[in-house]
């Protein structure tokens, strides 16, 4: 299973990273911005996405919504620092799997992506 975290602070993406990597043995690639999150999802097929909400050069929701137009079926995961209830219903609505409120347990990860992961791989 391939994994790409879009994410700014190294200490999350390295967290994110290690956990990945031992969850399901998934194979995971980084990157710091929206358009390098971008560039690679045109040139790899990746099953989950991890996206920080605020991004360098743009908005983690906007970015997962354009890489769901080329995946549907995509698991997507939006982490904010924000606990905002209007951006939670956007992005829920917009068919994100799962809304993070950083800091979260690793835990609350698994459940997001933990069932769809393992099914998909039955």
């Amino acid at each position: 299973m391939k994994v790409m975290i879009i994410e700014q602070e190294k200490t999350i993406q390295q967290s994110l990273f290690y956990f990945m990597e031992r969850f399901n043995r998934c194979e995971v690639v980084l990157a710091r911005s929206a358009r390098e999150g971008i560039s690679l999802f045109g040139s790899t097929p990746f099953d989950i996405v991890l996206c920080g909400d605020r991004l360098p050069d743009g908005n983690g929701l906007e970015t997962l919504k354009a890489l769901m137009k080329q995946n549907p079926k995509l698991v997507s995961v939006l982490m904010t620092v924000h606990g905002d209830e209007l951006l939670k219903q956007e992005a829920l609505q917009a068919g994100i799997r799962g809304y993070l409120e950083k800091p979260f347990d690793l835990k609350q990860l698994e459940e997001v992506i933990g069932n769809e992961s393992i099914k998909d791989r039955d």
